[in-house]
């Protein structure tokens, strides 16, 4: 034997020693033929993959850049659209002030615009077609009083061309920097856009861009009704507007973009024209005052049709198409005040620019750097096969004593191991080494000594745990039919517990001549805890009940003993009912428990609704509630535990309720022997060999006929 493992050590340490050596010679000789073009080869990868990858954090900083700047612009236009709009509600308000305090404020003196104050901020006043002054009311001249604040406002604020208030009564007072004696007196501002939407909409609002009667170019107004408030209503009055001058607000922020050398930013506004650009900085209107422009909802190119849809319908965001013939990325963010959205656009090109001009950088250092790497590899190379020979020839002269110093040990281990083996636990291995065979052979002979003492701990664990099971089962009624002489009932239960003992129990008794009891319940937990306290909980159900307390009563008095010194917060899940046989009467109560299954007058199963109520043993203060309704001969009931219905197959799916009451029914003609027993099978089939994870407990019963006394 000594021999026989000298010589296999010896075989196994040589040949694997000189099969190394001879590999290593021949992956030596083709990395010296190999090596460098697999260096170059990396280092291009490596290259491309750091070019790559610099190009991806530019194109991340880029978007994230240019996302930023359209948020930003989008802002700076909010602002100045804002500012409009709060000029136009000072306005508004001002105007019911002095409406609704009219006794506060005088008439004031205003006429029409004299020739030597054209192109001046003079206040006037016009009026409609054809009506002298003489024919406004004094509303007017009232209305009059706003005239310091439509002076402030449009000298003050370089982004308004005009300030005004038009009345519902036809006049017109206004503060125009470019006025014109060109049709000076006579507007009705009732069939103006800005006058006809704001009353329309009781608030805010912004017209459509339009051609400035001034000359200005493309204009915008915002608008404001006002009303008299002073007799507790809200009688209109007129509109308050503001005219603003649609470039100087936007031009100087679209103007002011630049990203590289043909980034640029845009506006488009809610039907998805494109209002103005660096490169188009005009708007051009029709007659009506309606823009012309690129339409992208309705272009060609599909990537301006979703780009279109995704910014009139207020989305933020940035996408990648192409415009004007190159890739570019769009950033996109929708304004506050106004049913527009800001864009910026990046050429894609200029931006990865500087990463093309690294990675041609990186590739000029790989070639340089390859025939260096070369010749480190091959002088490497030929190191490493040196200390492969020398470390051979070492582990030669190692294997020759190691497997002298092995053979002993070895065969007494073995020899020792072969007699336990055969079932000798009381022989004893003799190995006297004071290496790792030393200590793997005491170790050998402790682990035979706990074996033998885990053997005998577990036959007698199991010879109780068996009288345990016997004691169990026994305690539960076993017997069917359990009562012969009873004919207004047919009845069958059993239990099959996941471990030796279970925490799962049913019961039936008679707690009167014509009163028959059942119980079904579920412990917390499995094994012995949970078949003590199943003992107990049904020890205390049976004894209260059979005293002739109420079922509620039963069930408060149980939780309340349960929860006494429930150290380990064990709690039991009961459904218990009483039928009355003479009456078909079922009063039933459930703490907790799985909804039982019942069927009337030959029907399909159905699950019984009931209060579920709080486990027993849960908390001390949980009042349960009985509950009644009554059979009618031929009615059943089948009582169960989530074993059933949680019952899972060896790929986690369980048995579910569905499946269930489909088994159920399947099987409701049965007498409830052999329907119980049908169901079971079912589950069986179902879980095809799936070691139970739960108790299995179930309880069938038929109402045959009532009792006649």
């Amino acid at each position: 034997m000594a021999g026989q493992i000298r010589s296999k050590v010896l075989r196994v340490i040589l040949s694997t020693s000189l099969g190394a050596l001879l590999l290593l010679s021949a992956i030596s000789m083709v990395c010296i033929f190999n090596m460098r073009s697999g260096a170059l080869k990396d280092s291009s990868q490596l290259g491309a993959r750091a070019a790559q990858n610099s190009q991806t954090a530019l194109e991340v900083q880029v978007r994230e850049q240019i996302m930023s700047l359209a948020q930003d612009k989008a802002a700076l236009t909010d602002e100045k659209l804002n500012a409009i709009q709060n000029q136009t509600k000072m306005v508004a308000a001002m105007a019911t002030r002095i409406f609704t305090n009219k006794d506060q404020y005088r008439p004031r003196a205003i006429g029409y615009l004299r020739p030597d104050q054209v192109r001046t901020t003079t206040p006037h006043l016009k009026t409609p077609p054809g009506v002298p002054p003489s024919a406004i009311p004094q509303e007017a001249y009232l209305a009059a009083n706003i005239i310091d604040m439509l002076n402030q406002i449009t000298v003050m604020d370089v982004g308004i061309n005009s300030s005004y208030i038009g009345g519902e009564a036809g006049y017109f007072i206004t503060v125009d920097k470019a006025a014109t004696d060109s049709n000076r007196t006579s507007f009705d501002p009732r069939t103006r856009s800005w006058y006809r939407g704001a009353k329309e909409s009781g608030g805010l609002f912004w017209t459509d861009i339009f051609a400035d009667a001034a000359d200005r170019g493309a204009a915008i107004t915002c608008a404001m009704p006002f009303y008299d408030l002073s007799n507790g209503g809200k009688v209109f009055k007129g509109v308050a507007g503001s005219g603003s001058a649609f470039s100087y607000n936007v031009h100087q922020i679209i103007d002011s973009t630049k990203i590289g050398d043909t980034g640029y930013a845009f506006l488009l506004n809610g039907k998805g024209q494109m209002m103005i650009t660096p490169k188009n900085n005009d708007l051009v209107t029709d007659a009506q005052g309606n823009i012309i422009g690129e339409d992208y909802l309705h272009s060609d190119y599909e990537g301006k049709r979703e780009l279109a849809r995704r910014m009139t319908a207020g989305d933020s965001g940035i996408m990648e198409l192409e415009m004007d013939g190159a890739a570019v990325y769009v950033a996109y963010h929708p304004l506050s005040a106004i049913n527009w959205s800001l864009g910026v656009v990046a050429p894609i090109d200029e931006i990865l620019d500087p990463v093309r001009r690294i990675e041609q950088d990186i590739l000029s250092l790989t070639e340089t750097a390859g025939a260096a790497l070369n010749r480190t590899i091959l002088i490497i190379t030929l190191i490493l096969a040196a200390l492969i020979i020398a470390a051979t020839l070492i582990t030669i002269l190692v294997a020759i004593r190691l497997s002298d110093s092995l053979t002993a040990p070895l065969v007494a281990l073995s020899a020792g191991a072969e007699i336990i083996s055969a079932g000798d636990l009381n022989h004893k291995l003799e190995v006297h080494s004071a290496d790792e065979i030393g200590m793997l052979a005491e170790n050998f002979n402790r682990m035979i000594a706990n074996i033998r003492d885990i053997t005998g701990e577990k036959e007698r664990i199991g010879a109780e745990l068996n009288v345990a099971t016997r004691i169990q089962a026994s305690m539960l009624p076993c017997i069917f039919p359990p009562f012969p002489d009873r004919e207004e009932f047919d009845i069958y239960a059993q239990m099959l517990p996941a471990k030796e003992v279970g925490g799962d129990f049913y019961d039936f008794f008679f707690t009167a001549q014509n009163k028959l009891m059942l119980i079904i319940a579920d412990v917390s937990g499995k094994g012995v805890p949970a078949a003590l306290f199943m003992v107990i909980a049904r020890t205390l159900l049976k004894n209260y009940a059979q005293m002739g307390l109420s079922l509620d009563e039963v069930f408060n008095t149980v939780n309340r003993q349960l929860c006494e010194n429930n150290d380990e917060n064990m709690f039991v899940t009961v459904f218990a009912c009483i039928l009355d046989l003479t009456t078909g009467v079922l009063t039933f109560t459930n703490a907790g428990h799985n909804k039982p299954l019942i069927t009337r007058a030959g029907g399909d199963y159905d699950f019984l609704e009931l209060k579920r109520g709080l486990p027993l043993g849960v908390a001390e203060v949980a009042p349960y509630e009985a509950m009644k309704l009554t059979l009618d001969e031929g009615d059943r009931l089948y009582l169960y535990t989530d074993g059933v219905n949680e019952a899972m197959d060896k790929g986690g799916e369980q048995f579910g309720n569905e499946r269930f009451l489909e088994t159920a029914n399947k099987y409701k003609a049965l007498l409830p022997k052999e329907f119980d027993e049908a169901v079971r099978r079912a589950l069986t089939d179902f879980v095809n060999g799936a070691e139970r994870s739960d108790d299995i407990t179930t309880l069938a019963l038929i109402f045959n006929k009532m009792k006649i006394n």
